[in-house]
C-alpha cells in the first residue's frame, strides 16, 4: 500500500511540532535562554557581574545588585525617564554597554560598597558620632576656595567604545590575526567602525566588544 506523498509530508510536520510542543508543555524545553525550565526569568548572579547579559533589563540589575535606577541612569548619562523594563542592549552608546556596567558594579563592590542580593538581610550600620566643626565665616585672609567643576566622563585609554575603529585596535597593539579570530573572518578596512561592522553582520556588539577588550587588557 503506497502512502500519498502529501499525506506523508503532513504527518512528518505534525509529529515534529507535536514533539516540540509536548516537551515545552512538560517544562523540559526552553529555546529563549531567558527563562528556566519552569518559565521563570533567569536572573544575574549577585556575586558575579560576568553573569549580566545584554537582554537583561535595568529592573533586574537594580534588584539583584541593590542599586537604584536613578543612580544607574545618572552614572552613565542615560535619560532620567528610561523605563526600568528596558533591555541593556537597547541602551548601548558611547558611554554605556554591558561591559561598562559590569566594571562599575565591580568597582562599587571593591570600593567599600559591596553588591548585595535583594533577598539578603542588610545589617544596620551604627551611626557615627558627630564630628562636625562650627562653621567659620570666610575673612579677607581666608579666601573661599572655588567649587571644582565636575569632570566629563571619559573612557580610559585602550577602551573600546561605539566609535572605535579596527585601525585603533591595531594602533593599540592588537594583532590582526587575533581580531580575525574573534570575528571568525577577515578584518575589514582599518577605518571601519567596529560597532557598525558587527551590527551590520547581525551580531551582538557587546559580545564581540567584550572578547576584543579582554585581548587588549592582556597587552602590556
Amino acid at each position: 500500500m503506497r502512502i500519498n506523498p502529501v499525506l506523508y509530508g503532513v504527518l512528518v510536520v505534525v509529529i515534529f511540532f507535536g514533539v516540540i510542543l509536548g516537551f515545552q508543555a512538560a517544562g523540559v524545553w526552553s529555546i529563549s535562554g531567558k527563562v528556566d525550565n519552569n518559565g521563570k526569568a533567569i536572573q544575574p548572579d549577585a556575586n558575579n557581574v560576568e553573569s549580566i547579559k545584554g537582554w537583561m533589563t535595568l529592573e533586574q540589575i537594580c534588584t539583584v545588585y541593590n542599586v537604584s535606577l536613578p543612580e544607574l541612569l545618572a552614572q552613565f548619562g542615560l535619560p532620567a525617564d528610561t523605563p526600568a523594563t528596558t533591555a541593556l542592549k537597547d541602551l548601548e552608546s558611547d558611554t554605556f554597554d554591558t561591559t561598562a556596567l559590569r566594571a562599575w558594579l565591580q568597582s562599587k563592590a571593591q570600593g567599600g560598597e559591596p553588591v548585595q542580593s535583594a533577598t539578603a538581610s542588610p545589617t544596620a550600620a551604627p551611626e557615627p558620632e558627630s564630628t562636625l566643626q562650627p562653621a567659620v565665616e570666610p575673612t579677607a585672609e581666608q579666601p573661599v576656595s572655588p567649587t571644582a567643576e565636575p569632570t566629563a566622563h571619559m573612557p580610559p585609554a585602550r577602551t573600546i567604545t561605539g566609535k572605535t575603529t579596527f585601525q585603533e585596535l591595531l594602533d593599540w597593539g592588537l594583532a590582526q590575526s587575533t581580531i580575525e579570530g574573534i570575528l571568525g573572518e577577515g578584518m575589514p578596512a582599518g577605518a571601519t567602525v567596529i560597532k557598525d561592522y558587527v551590527t551590520g553582520k547581525g551580531l551582538e556588539f557587546s559580545s564581540i566588544k567584550t572578547s576584543l577588550q579582554a585581548e587588549l587588557d592582556k597587552l602590556p
